[in-house]
């Protein structure tokens, strides 16, 4: 992570960090997949992902939409794309919260996070349209 532009290293740590506290993942998968996370949201943001070293390894960036996030909203559930400060749509179960966030999250090649009632994540599911799959 040390080749990476400040911005970048700092939000890769903060992923890694999260995932290493929400998943079982290996270490070596966790840098790698807080590393992509990393430069596609610098990327969405017009940030520069690569070093200027011009010795570092350069790497494709797929294109990576704003995550959803589907969350606790007093007795309903809600959908909330990723940095927005509103939520896109409440509901009255989980269930077709999830239904359409998956929608959202599959048409932007994005990541989906479900929360429980208590706010802990529950599941993530990442649309990656270079594997053709879900990953969970």
């Amino acid at each position: 992570m040390k080749n990476l532009p400040s911005a970048v290293r700092g939000k890769a740590i903060d992923i890694a960090n999260a995932l290493l506290d929400e998943s079982n993942m290996n270490e070596g998968r966790v840098i790698a997949t807080a590393i992509s996370r990393a430069k596609d949201w610098a990327a969405n943001r017009g940030k520069r992902t690569g070093s200027t070293n011009p010795r570092s390894k350069v790497t494709d960036l797929k294109k990576h939409g704003e995550d959803r996030y589907v969350i606790p909203h007093g007795d309903a559930w809600a959908l909330k794309k990723e940095g927005a400060k509103r939520v896109e749509k409440t509901f009255d179960n989980k269930t077709e919260a999830i239904s359409l966030g998956r929608e959202k999250a599959k048409r932007a090649n994005a990541s989906l996070t479900i929360q429980s009632k208590n706010g802990k994540v529950q599941r993530r599911i990442s649309y990656n349209p270079n594997r053709g799959s879900a990953t969970r």
